[in-house]
């Protein structure tokens, strides 16, 4: 099972994983005052990878991007296209705590997953991420980059039809990502996809467009009370 686990994730790599392009410290920010800003670390479903030109990234259609325009605090996109936990990790200090965050969403562990990293180091960088970000006045998100209809689709589109097999991916994730919950001081966001997939995408697992537009309303609602309570609210 091991090994027909790992030749899915080899297929499913090429798909997933887009080129890197970004590089450390390629945060986007607006501009004004860097005090109390909404940080998101990701990969490329935050860089905006297909939002304009296929194959490329596009910050300015990016989900943080829309969300900039619902909020009166700075917007930072931390996203970097072919991000690991691991290379979230690795410039955290520079993309993420340096920008004075008072909100954190963090979208990783996709290429995790198609890279065959284990399951056990993805969740230790994810709770490590989590612990250096972790503060008094500080709001953790952290959104799951798949729902079980996404799961599914990808891995029969890697020629996992063995719902066994499904089904054991799928919920070694989904415990992973609750585990993360634990304790208190982090909200899950489950459902980043919900009137996209299948629906307004550039390419077989990024959206176009209006696609991260859509994607940006899902974060929003995630978001909303919070965001309501503390004022923050345009």
């Amino acid at each position: 099972m091991r090994k027909r686990i790992l030749g899915a994730a080899a297929i499913l790599l090429f798909w997933l994983v887009s080129c890197d392009n970004g590089s450390l410290g390629n945060s986007d920010v607006d501009q004004g005052d860097e005090e109390n800003t909404l940080v998101c670390l990701g990969d490329s479903l935050t860089a905006g990878y297909g939002a304009g030109v296929p194959g490329e990234d596009d910050k300015t259609k990016s989900y943080p991007a829309y969300l900039r325009k619902k909020v009166n605090i700075p917007v930072v996109n931390a996203g970097v296209s072919g991000d690991t936990t691991a290379l979230g990790l690795a410039r955290l200090r520079e993309d993420v705590l340096s920008k004075n965050p008072r909100i954190v969403i963090i979208e990783l562990g996709a290429n995790d997953l198609f890279q065959g990293v284990s399951l056990t180091t993805t969740a230790n960088n994810l709770r490590s991420i989590i612990n250096l970000v972790s503060g008094e006045k500080r709001k953790i998100y952290v959104a799951k980059f798949y729902t079980e209809k996404v799961a599914r689709e990808m891995l029969r589109w890697a020629n996992i039809t063995d719902s066994n097999v499904q089904n054991l991916l799928i919920a070694q994730y989904d415990t992973m990502f609750g585990s993360l919950a634990v304790g208190g001081g982090v909200e899950i966001i489950e459902d980043i996809w919900s009137g996209v997939w299948g629906i307004h995408m550039s390419d077989i697992v990024h959206p176009n467009g209006k696609g991260y537009e859509i994607m940006a309303e899902n974060y929003f609602t995630a978001l909303e009370p919070y965001l309501r309570a503390e004022g923050l609210l345009k």
